[in-house]
């Protein structure tokens, strides 16, 4: 059974984020978020591409911690 695993995935979040995504999620326009975010080898680890030229998408998770730490550590109160 799952009951050992300390973190059980939710089916109804997104595997991966368009960039409508963290627009939405991060409120702020796409000029913005290529300048603070998308640019950090911490986000484009988790950018991912089916083809050459094709749809970016980031993996989700992964992308929304990412995030979290460059706002919190990087970022002056």
């Amino acid at each position: 059974m799952v009951e050992n695993h300390e973190e059980i995935e939710n089916l109804d979040e997104p595997l991966v984020y368009e960039i409508e995504d963290l627009i939405r999620i991060t409120r702020f326009k796409e000029d913005m978020l290529k300048e603070y975010f998308l640019h950090d080898p911490r986000i484009l680890r988790w950018q991912r591409r089916g083809k050459t030229r094709g749809k970016r998408v980031w993996l989700a998770k992964e992308t929304r911690n990412a995030i979290r730490e460059i706002m919190l550590n990087e970022w002056s109160i």
